[in-house]
């Protein structure tokens, strides 16, 4: 599956279970293009400048989104701990010059159902919500967060929230096109 779009049509012919257990990792969506992200409403509350051209969660835009696969060799504490970094053992891997060999390690804590992030020491930095994370110290990241790694963006979704985000945007938009007249 390449994009956004794609899965979208698989939470279409599978309940929410179904779904996680095809699917029981965390999902980092992205855009190819830069700052597109950065203006997504939902992502901007704090800082929305009056006026400044914004877009809508459930715009057309998110259908090109790309999801950032797991690796098919992760490790074997994947999904519960998963490895993020330029280097290829990784278990998300992002082949971008800002993001380092071991960048961060997002653990899954099912006594909860969240997830934590922690920065190994990258280089570049990770940000969660527009705030810089400190070496070592974990931070919780909810469904919809913007993460990100070096200088590239993803919005982050847990498995339940991706399914449950998929789906709101393809009842969003089957009543908008049920609105429209003709």
């Amino acid at each position: 599956m390449e994009r956004l779009q794609d899965f979208i049509k698989v939470v279409n012919t599978l309940s929410m279970d179904e779904f996680v257990e095809q699917f029981p990792h965390a999902f980092f969506f992205y855009s190819k293009v830069p700052g597109v992200i950065d203006a997504f409403v939902h992502t901007r509350l704090v800082d929305q400048k009056p006026g400044a051209e914004t877009i809508d969660r459930f715009s057309e835009q998110i259908l090109d989104f790309i999801p950032l696969l797991p690796n098919p060799h992760r490790n074997k504490d994947f999904p519960k701990k998963a490895f993020v970094g330029r280097d290829e053992r990784r278990d998300y891997v992002i082949a971008h010059t800002t993001v380092s060999n071991r960048h961060a390690c997002l653990m899954y804590k099912a006594e909860d159902d969240s997830y934590l992030l922690v920065d190994s020491g990258s280089t570049n930095g990770t940000m969660v919500r527009g705030r810089a994370l400190v070496p070592g110290e974990p931070v919780a990241v909810h469904d919809g967060d913007v993460i990100t790694f070096g200088r590239l963006d993803f919005m982050f979704f847990s498995p339940r929230g991706a399914y449950r985000y998929m789906n709101q945007y393809r009842l969003f938009t089957e009543a908008m096109q049920a609105k429209e007249p003709g």
